[in-house]
């Protein structure tokens, strides 16, 4: 045996080792997803290659165009948006690390370039797809299956990476380099040039019977798989662009792979409808865990493989789970007795059948391994030296809700509030129950820091001392309805709330975190910390992902960005609903699995096996759209000056839930720093813009670090002619130059108007002297006048009131004789001429003072005088025809008022007052009196005669805002001058045959 012979053999028996020793994985928990041109998904329904880019999209190539996939959305690239004339295309070629792939329509003329996550349209013509050597020709390999033709029997080359080139027919493989040198010759027979393959710069051949053969520069060697049977139920696919090479076995799909010349296999998948759907082209995109299967006639089937896992009893059935408990290292075991683990429910105790949903919402294992469960107003206790087959039963009277074993291996229970009875906390130790508290609202959640219980409620948090045993309620929690209380792994308290999110608890005080986009985290039941330093929060909406590490960032820095990311159904959840309110309300088992109820089974998954689906670093432009024309997108965008709309729409390959993109956008100089989320189409718009050069920003918030990935573009705005720079400052000019001109024209107006002025200013003071003059003499004869009228009061005052006071006098004393007193009838003659007499002087005597009052005008008195005593005067010169008139005058001035007021004026006006009402009144009462309030004298009369007409108290009111005299009563017009005169004024009230009231009021001091 040569040493060659016995080095493969050797390899061999190593090979058929490890293929004993090694297990093959299969992903049997996967999602399969079929897009086809049926549902409007795909232009058309043949998918004959598939690869992903350099920027992760995945490009197709189809019978109608080339198809780029965002994770969420196809776009199609074809004659009908682009300058293709020929839209059937088969394979792509070139190179994704250095982001060139190239692929040609079927008229070899037309070239689509791939660069950038954008495709650019050449005219070109196909270079030759085959090679001469020693005048033989050989053909292009382009893959397998192949596009070109179906003779296994043509020779081909295959063109490696380093630039090495195998050429191989049915009788011998030789490896050249890249100038055609030959570097080995192998002979080497076979019938089917088609079971040729390169993988890593090695060439396999892999024979029907599981026999394969590699190739390289190290020489030669071969091995068997066992994974085949026979040729009629296997099938290669090579994606030589990607350099993946796919075996399919009976729906079992296995990636091949170079290990050092040893050819293995991994089981992918096993799909039940492949051999049925005429599966072309395959690619399996290894980071984001999921295998493409492009079909000639069922279009584009998509398989990924959840992390998440919803185990149930019944799988045609919805399962409803609340409360579980970690019962082993790899178990949970539910409230109603089931024992789960992330495959399937292994085992069940039997408990009672729960009634009431209270009695599915606890459970709780204490240090002997016992259960506790309550069940009918009791709490159970099944003991784990029986089996699990008997237990212990604590009665109550109201319904357990939470039941918790605490570090000292007591039982903690809380009752549920009823319609008899209040809240309680109870401890069981050695089997004695103690009351411990008695709360207003129920108690939801029981947790243990060192020497404190905290207790979580629907009206905030208590903390109970377990040496004190005393309770505190902690402040400024009261409208917290606690769900659930977490303690993380250094000693950190975090609430769970119904409607309010997640609380981080520290030091006392409460930190409050924003919530996701849709408020998901609203309704958060549960929180449960892998060993990486990441928090899961089940909601109603699926299961969140953040980072603690950015969380505590946040509560000391309210700027820090924080990404939750989301996990919903298309994760491996039969339903998005998770629950909480019960406890435990999420497990964390010991080989590392987190298992959380939901409305639809018990979700199990492994932190450290799930790779969250995380927003790439790569953000694109993917179109511009101007007034409905689509313009190539650049780094810098010139628009139309004139523009109306523009709108850019991005491109951004994510394959995960939509819902963690975070996609915004900002415009600098338009007013607003604010950052503006895109649509869920990616795309925004801005109408007109002024002329200028603005910098617009898109970012994507990548992942749990809360980094964000940037994309600037710059759009400028070119100004038209008049709105440039240079047309401002000649404007600027322009108007300078006007308005120096409307300046000096002004000047020459003013000038002219200033001449004009002077001449009329001129006539007008001529006029105005001669109108003084007239003044003047106007002037003299008023004063001429007014001394007249002095004299005239002084000849009325000595030449008439002198011989009336005379005359009055005598009359009196000729009434006072008894001989007069005797004679009733000269008596009561003499009586009248000796009032008519006095009234007559007194008219004298008010007409001398009213004269006066206008010479002197407004003024008040220098000393204080007696209203009352004023008020006096008048009544007795009116007493005599008061009596007459069978009147009564009564003064109801206070004796002690003092005023200042005119005197002369108001003397008159209340002679005058008086006069009138014993002139409208008989058989009456006449009342004068008087009220003062922040300086004003407020006097009233009041009869009870005849009274005065609407009109004719219309008409004095009138008189005193417009005095023009009617001929009415000439004492109240003589009152209501004088009023004017001193700044009074009158009100006047009255009602015919009732009586009328006057009130005046004026300044008194």
């Amino acid at each position: 045996m040569s040493k060659m012979t016995a080095f493969v053999s050797f390899r061999y028996g190593c090979f058929l080792l490890l293929l004993l020793t090694t297990k093959m994985v299969c992903q049997q928990n996967y999602k399969a997803r079929w897009y086809t041109a049926d549902n409007n998904e795909l232009q058309q329904n043949s998918i004959k290659a598939i690869v992903q880019g350099k920027h992760n999209f995945i490009w197709m190539t189809t019978e109608n165009g080339i198809v780029r996939y965002d994770g969420n959305n196809f776009l199609v690239f074809n004659s009908s948006n682009t300058s293709l004339e020929h839209n059937r295309f088969t394979d792509i070629f070139g190179s994704i690390e250095k982001d060139s792939l190239t692929s040609y329509n079927e008229s070899k003329k037309e070239l689509v370039f791939i660069r950038n996550a954008k495709v650019q349209i050449l005219k070109k013509n196909a270079p030759k797809s085959s090679l001469v050597r020693n005048g033989r020709r050989f053909f292009f390999h382009d893959g397998l299956p192949s596009n070109y033709t179906i003779n296994q029997h043509e020779p081909y080359y295959i063109k490696l990476s380093t630039g090495n080139i195998f050429f191989v027919d049915n009788e011998k493989v030789e490896l050249c380099d890249s100038r055609m040198k030959s570097i080995s010759k192998t002979a080497f027979k076979n019938d089917n040039v088609f079971n040729f393959f390169a993988l890593n710069n090695s060439l396999f051949y892999l024979a029907d019977n599981g026999e394969y053969h590699c190739f390289s520069q190290k020489g030669k060697s071969f091995g068997k798989l066992n994974v085949l049977a026979s040729e009629n139920n296997r099938k290669l696919f090579w994606n030589i662009t990607t350099g993946q090479v796919f075996l399919s076995v009976k729906n079992k799909i296995y990636q091949l792979k170079n290990q050092n010349g040893l050819l293995t296999t991994q089981l992918i998948v096993e799909y039940k409808d492949f051999e049925t759907s005429n599966i072309i082209s395959v690619y399996f995109d290894q980071k984001n865990k999921k295998l493409y299967l492009g079909s000639s006639t069922n279009g584009l089937c998509i398989i990924s493989f959840p992390a998440f896992k919803s185990i149930t009893k019944n799988i045609k059935r919805a399962e409803v789970y609340y409360a579980a408990q970690a019962f082993s290292d790899s178990t949970i075991i539910t409230s109603e007795g089931l024992i789960i683990n992330d495959k399937k429910v292994i085992d069940s105790i039997p408990f009672p059948k729960s009634i009431f949903l209270e009695e599915r919402l606890n459970i709780a294992l204490d240090d002997e391994k016992n259960i506790w469960i309550s069940r009918n107003l009791n709490v159970l206790c099944y003991l784990k030296n029986s089996g699990y087959k008997k237990h212990l039963t604590y009665r109550f009277d109201q319904n357990p809700k939470t039941i918790f074993k605490d570090n000292s291996n007591t039982i903690w229970v809380s009752m549920g509030i009823d319609e008899f009875h209040k809240p309680k906390l109870y401890a069981i130790k050695n089997g004695t129950l103690t009351l411990k508290a008695v709360f207003k609202k129920n108690i939801n959640y029981i947790a243990q820091l060192e020497n404190t219980l905290y207790l979580g409620g629907d009206q905030g948090l208590f903390e109970y001392d377990l040496k004190t045993q005393k309770l505190h309620f902690e402040k400024n929690t009261e409208k917290l309805k606690i769900r659930s209380i977490f303690i993380d792994s250094q000693q950190k308290i975090w609430l769970t709330t119904y409607e309010k999110s997640f609380y981080l608890y520290s030091d006392h005080t409460l930190y409050s975190f924003p919530t996701d986009e849709e408020n998901s985290l609203n309704s958060s039941h549960c929180i449960i910390e892998d060993k990486n330093g990441f928090f899961w929060i089940s909601t109603n909406k699926g299961l969140f992902q953040v980072s603690r590490r950015v969380l505590l960032n946040y509560s000391k820095n309210k700027n820090t960005i924080i990404y939750y990311h989301q996990y919903n159904k298309s994760n491996g959840f039969l339903i998005n609903e998770f629950n909480g309110g019960c406890q435990p309300c999420g497990n964390l088992l010991k080989n590392n699995n987190i298992a959380f109820p939901s409305m639809n089974g018990i979700v199990f998954f492994n932190p450290n096996k799930v790779s969250p689906l995380l927003p790439s670093k790569d953000l694109f432009i993917d179109r511009v759209i101007l007034d409905q024309k689509t313009i190539a997108p650049k780094d810098t965008i010139v628009l139309e000056n004139n523009f109306q709309r523009v709108s850019f729409l991005v491109s951004y390959p994510y394959y995960g839930n939509p819902k963690n993109l975070t996609i915004e956008a900002k415009m600098d100089k338009i007013g607003s720093d604010r950052w503006e989320r895109l649509r869920a189409d990616k795309s925004i718009s801005f109408t007109t813009l002024p002329p200028g050069t603005y910098n617009l920003t898109f970012r994507s918030l990548t992942g749990f670090d809360a980094n964000y990935a940037y994309k600037t573009v710059i759009l400028v705005v070119p100004a038209k002619f008049y709105q440039t720079i240079w047309f401002a400052i000649l404007c600027c000019f322009l108007a300078a130059g006007f308005v120096i001109s409307l300046w000096y024209i002004r000047l020459y107006y003013q000038r002219m108007k200033r001449m004009q002025l002077e001449e009329v200013i001129a006539k007008k003071t001529k006029k105005l002297a001669s109108t003084v003059k007239k003044l003047e003499r106007a002037e003299n004869n008023l004063k001429q006048e007014i001394k007249q009228h002095e004299m005239l009061v002084k000849s009325m005052s000595h030449d008439i009131k002198s011989p009336l006071k005379f005359l009055s006098s005598s009359i009196k004393h000729l009434f006072e004789n008894s001989t007069i007193q005797e004679d009733p009838k000269l008596k009561q003659q003499l009586g009248t001429l000796q009032t008519s007499t006095s009234q007559l002087y007194e008219y004298v005597e008010n007409l001398i003072k009213y004269s006066s009052i206008f010479i002197e005008g407004k003024k008040l008195e220098d000393e204080c005088y007696s209203l009352y005593e004023l008020i006096e005067e008048s009544i007795q010169i009116f007493e005599k025809i008061a009596e007459a008139e069978n009147n009564t005058i009564i003064n109801n001035v206070p004796t002690a008022l003092f005023v200042k007021t005119n005197k002369k004026a108001l003397s008159i006006i209340i002679h005058n007052l008086i006069d009138n009402a014993i002139k409208n009144t008989k058989n009456g009462r006449i009342a004068l009196l008087c009220t003062t309030q922040n300086n004003i004298l407020n006097l009233k009369i009041i009869d009870n005669g005849k009274g005065m007409s609407k009109e004719l108290i219309d008409y004095y009111h009138n008189f005193y805002k417009n005095p023009i005299s009617k001929n009415y009563h000439l004492g109240l017009h003589m009152i209501i001058e004088l009023l004017i005169l001193i700044e009074g004024n009158i009100n006047i009230i009255s009602d015919i045959d009732k009586g009328t009231t006057i009130e005046i009021m004026v300044e008194y001091n």
